[in-house]
């Protein structure tokens, strides 16, 4: 008998517990695979035409394409003069809610929120998370705080100083 409710448990736990390998980077990993490593904030967020499916997870996710406009503040890795880039990620096609899904990129300008990116440059200009679409706000893409002030912001500063 108890090895019966052992192995039930088993069986339910086996079930109920889903999980998905990922694979962990260190940060010296994500620096040196990015052609683009700086802080940022996003400006503003349009939906594209483009449909995909994430097949690295399953099940798989069907998704829809989104290009965000981003301020840089601070580039620590490609070229210095950057101060405006597009972001290219995706959003859940379905509204419905995934269990153990995607930890897409999501942002809200209007929080004027600053991101850690680290990011590959695209054919078309645009850059995407340096560890792929999956599960972009794992690590390619970090939230940090701070209250330093954007160049654009520096503009409107009516204090004068840094």
């Amino acid at each position: 008998m108890k090895s019966f409710l052992t192995l039930a448990a088993m069986a339910f736990l086996t079930l109920a517990v889903q999980a998905r390998e990922m694979l962990a980077w260190t940060y010296q990993e994500l620096f040196d695979k990015a052609d683009l490593v700086a802080i940022g904030r996003p400006i503003s967020t349009t939906e594209t035409k483009e449909e995909s499916i994430l097949s690295d997870i399953f099940p798989n996710v069907a998704v829809v394409g989104l290009s965000t406009n981003f301020e840089l503040g601070l580039v620590m890795k490609g070229e210095n003069s950057t101060r405006k880039i597009v972001l290219h990620h995706y959003r859940v096609r379905d509204s419905e809610i995934l269990e153990n899904g995607p930890f897409l990129a999501a942002f809200d300008p209007k929080q004027n929120a600053s991101f850690l990116l680290f990011l590959k440059r695209e054919a078309d200009g645009r850059y995407a998370p340096v560890t792929g679409q999956t599960d972009p706000m794992i690590q390619s893409i970090s939230k940090v705080s701070g209250a330093a002030l954007y160049p654009s912001q520096r503009d409107k500063d009516s204090t004068g100083t840094p």
